[in-house]
């Protein structure tokens, strides 16, 4: 059973390891941030531009076990565009944020002799926040985001660009940045993942953060990054909860940044150490941060 389970839900349901638990998959998109995650500008309206690679050749259970499943393959694109409004209005201390991220994905999917394609219009966020500035060195936001439905899915489908589900997340994030010195941040997150209605499919709550730790070296930083996740509760489907469904996963790898005059671009590597119930990979991010 949880072999068929995590098969056929990684094969039909990874988007990407971005913004993609029904079986292996967080609607989150676990390591995305890096540094200065929690640095909010000047009230104004920014962009931002992450663009992910992802590939794996492995799938295991949920002991962290190779499953071996032949000629097994993800390879997967997403372009994601994030605005970002920070208003004039100030609440408990802290500026008032809106967010909403757009993903264009390229999906790739193989296993035995199966393989299909998918691309375009991935599931979409929407968000809130307050930034708070404890000091020059000392930043931090607390909000929610809340995940959309709205790329295609078909549950017969091979490879899917969307989850079909809504997910709501709680989170709080904090940033330590000083000059010549060190730089850590730290993204806490909360989902409460929605069912999907067409397979009756109910995916359990999950924990996540992504953290990097680096040194400052005038515009420069270099360090680590990376992210833990782990599933609360077990899956349902038709109402019955699938034993050994939790899904865990913890990546590291280096991460550097590079401050410009008004804006910022960070780059990292990932390597999936840990990966239960879910495909075993490694993930390539970039992030820039620019004014309009």
């Amino acid at each position: 059973m949880i072999y068929k389970k995590i098969l056929f839900g990684i094969l039909c349901t990874l988007s990407t390891s971005l913004f993609a638990v029904e079986n292996g998959n967080s609607s989150y998109a676990n390591g995305a941030e890096n540094f200065m995650s929690a640095v909010v500008p000047p009230p104004g309206f920014y962009g931002m531009v992450y663009l992910n690679h992802y590939n794996s050749d492995q799938l295991n259970d949920y002991k962290g076990n190779n499953l071996n499943v032949p000629n097994f393959e993800v390879q997967s694109t997403a372009l994601v565009s994030r605005l970002v409004w920070v208003t004039n209005q100030n609440f408990f201390g802290g500026d008032l944020i809106f967010e909403a991220l757009i993903p264009i994905v390229d999906l790739k999917v193989q296993s035995l002799n199966m393989s299909e394609r998918q691309q375009g219009l991935g599931d979409i966020t929407i968000g809130s926040a307050l930034g708070f500035h404890h000091s020059p060195n000392l930043h931090s936001a607390i909000g929610f985001d809340i995940f959309l439905p709205a790329g295609d899915y078909d549950k017969n489908n091979l490879a899917n660009i969307s989850l079909n589900r809504t997910t709501i997340e709680p989170m709080y994030t904090i940033s330590y940045l000083k000059e010549n010195s060190l730089s850590a941040d730290l993204k806490l997150g909360y989902l409460f993942n929605g069912k999907n209605s067409d397979t009756n499919y109910s995916s359990g709550d999950q924990f996540h953060l992504d953290y990097s730790i680096g040194q400052n070296f005038k515009n420069m930083t270099f360090g680590i990054g990376g992210y833990y996740s782990t599933q609360i509760n077990n899956d349902k489907i038709n109402g019955e909860e699938i034993k050994n469904s939790k899904t865990n996963g913890f990546a590291l790898g280096p991460s550097f940044k590079y401050q410009g005059k008004n804006w910022f671009t960070t780059v990292k590597w990932e390597k999936e150490i840990v990966a239960e119930n879910k495909s075993k990979g490694d993930s390539i991010w970039i992030k820039a941060a620019l004014p309009f």
